[in-house]
């Protein structure tokens, strides 16, 4: 809905998570994925999950995305 409000497609979306749900959620909504390390679920466990991006805090993440191989595809 939010991405609708934006006029955003999903696959120029990024959903921040610290639970392997968050992440499974953004994989089925067609988002990129990022896991925070620093949440409810261990590193390994959101590993398990395949994020696009790991990041360790959340301050990270403008970095993180400005070095995004796909940043050109997020808005």
């Amino acid at each position: 809905e939010i991405l609708a409000d934006l006029d955003t497609a999903p696959g120029h979306a990024v959903m921040v998570g610290d639970t392997e749900y968050d992440l499974e959620m953004a994989h089925a909504a067609g988002a990129h994925a990022a896991a925070v390390t620093y949440g409810v679920h261990s590193r390994e466990r959101l590993l398990a999950r395949h994020p696009h991006l790991v990041l360790d805090s959340i301050e990270s993440l403008p970095g993180a995305l400005s070095d995004y191989p796909d940043k050109h595809e997020i808005r």
